[in-house]
């Protein structure tokens, strides 16, 4: 049976059937639609099981336990700039820093890492859509050469409090 005659044959229901595939179409896409439209981008973030201020700049320095030396002084470099950089911008929640120990999470602390899909131990930079990675550079400089480090931390708080 040739294609053509399949076609010839049911020509009376070809107009019903194009009508149901495409309502069905529709109906697929207004489903995956909504089924997707909190991860679209201009969707509020949800992390911590409230939303977040899309204005706000988060620093989240994830760890494990036991901590190293490097680690500590990391964490007491960065207070400093924060404190004496920032302290304005953290009592107005604009900045809001958290340290995540990755080894015991608690759950609002489990949706943040699953969220930006931390595996190890990181300093991030998070302002809306954006994240920074300043791990690297963060170690780097902390213990040894903190203008630099405050240099480097201010610099990307500042562009990102700007935005």
């Amino acid at each position: 049976m040739s294609l053509s005659f399949f076609f010839n044959r049911h020509k009376r229901h070809n107009h019903s059937i194009l009508k149901w595939s495409g309502l069905l179409i529709l109906i697929f896409i207004s489903f995956t639609d909504l089924a997707f439209k909190p991860f679209s981008a201009s969707a509020e973030k949800v992390i911590t099981g409230n939303v977040l201020n899309e204005q706000s700049v988060y620093i989240y320095y994830f760890y494990f336990t036991p901590r190293c030396d490097e680690c500590i002084i990391l964490e007491k470099a960065l207070l400093k700039v924060l404190n004496g950089q920032y302290s304005q911008e953290l009592k107005s929640k604009r900045l809001i820093f958290k340290m995540i120990d990755l080894t015991n999470p608690d759950s609002e602390s489990k949706k943040i890492i699953q969220e930006l899909r931390v595996r190890r131990q990181l300093l991030l930079l998070v302002s809306g859509e954006t994240t920074v990675n300043l791990t690297k550079d963060a170690f780097r400089y902390a213990e040894n050469q903190y203008e630099r480090f405050r240099n480097l931390i201010k610099t990307a708080i500042d562009q990102a409090l700007t935005q």
